[in-house]
This record gives structure tokens, C-alpha cells and sequence, in this order.
């Protein structure tokens, strides 16, 4: 795997360019692109920790949508060879390229289960396995005001107020995804979440479960393939419902994520940017 610099501007693909290596960004910004040049609309942005162009590892489809360099960096690069090579031989050095490539399934999964065509995400969260604590102030250029709503996530119970402060959680990056912690007894998955709920047999929460994004249709919540599925203003997603995601009204909404009784429920209050 090869380890470049890039500067600010630089554009590592193209629509219709061949897929040919992913991307490990470590150091700097980058934001994928659609439309043509002279009227971009920028659909993601990535920073040290993430990982793009990761279908490439699996298909040789060309490319659909522009990558470029917003600040200089660094990227590691991946290619199909590599991959294969190193899920065999060093599958640690894989983690990254695969917990992008299993969310990239679980999207794609959600889509075909019903919903309707959603927006890609305003801006990806990173990867980090962190739980993201923040209080209700500005937001900063280019995240979740750029999407044009401002959403804070409160607690509504005692199991909620384990994980979020009091005064709510103000959503900086979309999506926000929501899964359960590895038990003490469980492997570490390839989870891509952002919020990490602790709990106890017998669960309420899946380890990959929702995920709260901004689209085309205003703010969502979206199922991603949990077991139990939420309950988002009584209304069911999810699990063994038919619908994968419901849509977030201006003001307060009710979130339960597991069953109706389950005791991680939150309020999420939506407004325009």
C-alpha cells in the first residue's frame, strides 16, 4: 500500500474514471462531488480517519461522482490486488476498507427493503468509535448547518442520560449512526457507529442500529438492519416493519430505539438552519 501527499484541489477521481483503489485518508479534508464542473453539489465529506473510493475493492464499475482535496494531506491507497491479498494473509491491515464496505451494504440493503431514494449524506461521519458528546452552540462551516436543519438529540430516561448530557446532544455531522457496545464477552465488530449504547441481555439495541441523516426530504431516521427497530413518533421502522426510515417533523420528536418499552429513548428536536 502506498502512502501519498496531496494538496489542496487535488482531484483523485472522476465520473466515468476507472475504479481501480480506495482511499484511508489520514491526514486533511476531502469531499466527493456530483454534477459536472462549474456546478458541484458537494454529497460528502471526509476527513482523517475515513475512508472513499472503497467500491473499487469489490467491483470495477467506473466511477460516479468526483473526489477532491479540500485542505493538503495525506491518503494511504488500497488497491483490489492489496485487498484481496491482505484479507488473507493480513486481515487486520483491511479493518477500515471493510467497516466502510459493510456500510455501504447496510445502505444499499435499506434501500432495496422499501424505502424511498434518499440523499447521500451531507456529511459522513467518521469512524472514530467514540462516543460524541457536545452541548447546543454554533455550529461550525460546513456540517450540520450546511444540511439545513440543526438537530439536537435529548435524553428521555435514565438509560439515555448514561450516554448523553442533560442539556442534549447537538448533531454536528450527518449521519449520526446509533449501535450497541461489544459485551465484555462479545468480539469487536466492524461497526461503524458514532454513539455506542451499553446494554444487557435481553437486548433492546443491535450493534449496527439507526442512524439519524439529513435528505432531500428534510431529517430522517433510518434503520440499519437492527433486529427490534424504532419507534419514531409511534410510528414503527425497522425489525419486522415494512418501512426502513421515517421522517423527522420541525420541533420535538420521539425516538426509541428497540421495541416501545425499550429504555433508551431520546427526544430529538428539529429545526431550520
Amino acid at each position: 500500500m502506498a502512502d501519498e501527499a496531496f494538496d489542496a484541489g487535488y482531484v483523485f477521481f472522476r465520473p466515468g474514471d476507472a475504479g481501480e483503489r480506495a482511499y484511508l485518508l489520514t491526514d486533511g479534508r476531502v469531499e466527493i462531488l456530483a454534477g459536472s464542473e462549474g456546478a458541484f453539489t458537494r454529497v460528502g465529506l471526509f476527513e482523517a480517519g475515513d475512508v472513499f473510493g472503497e467500491m473499487a475493492l469489490v467491483e470495477e464499475r467506473p466511477r460516479l461522482r468526483t473526489a477532491r482535496a479540500v485542505t493538503a494531506g495525506r491518503v494511504t491507497l488500497m488497491t483490489r490486488d492489496e485487498f484481496e491479498h491482505l484479507l488473507t494473509h493480513d486481515p487486520a491491515r483491511t479493518r477500515h476498507y471493510l467497516r466502510s464496505l459493510f456500510e455501504r451494504l447496510r445502505s444499499l440493503t435499506a434501500q432495496q427493503a422499501g424505502e424511498v431514494e434518499l440523499a447521500p449524506p451531507a456529511v459522513p461521519l467518521a469512524p472514530t468509535g467514540e462516543l460524541i458528546l457536545s452541548t447546543p452552540v454554533e455550529l461550525p462551516p460546513g456540517t450540520g448547518r450546511a444540511a439545513g436543519w440543526v438537530v439536537v438529540v435529548h435524553p428521555l430516561t435514565r438509560k439515555a442520560a448514561e450516554t448523553l448530557p442533560d442539556e442534549g446532544l447537538l448533531v454536528t455531522r450527518f449521519p449520526l449512526r446509533v449501535g450497541r457496545a461489544a459485551g465484555v464477552h462479545e468480539p469487536e465488530a466492524l461497526d461503524l457507529n458514532d454513539i455506542w449504547l451499553l446494554d444487557d441481555k435481553p437486548y433492546s439495541v443491535s450493534r449496527n442500529h439507526c442512524e439519524i441523516d439529513v435528505t432531500f426530504e428534510g431529517p430522517v431516521v433510518r434503520d440499519r438492519g437492527s433486529h427490534l427497530g424504532c419507534v419514531v413518533n409511534d410510528k414503527v421502522i425497522g425489525g419486522r416493519a415494512a418501512m426502513g426510515y421515517a421522517r423527522l417533523v420541525p420541533g420535538d420528536n420521539v425516538l426509541v430505539i428497540g421495541p416501545r418499552l425499550s429504555p433508551y429513548q431520546f427526544r430529538v428536536n428539529v429545526s431550520p438552519a
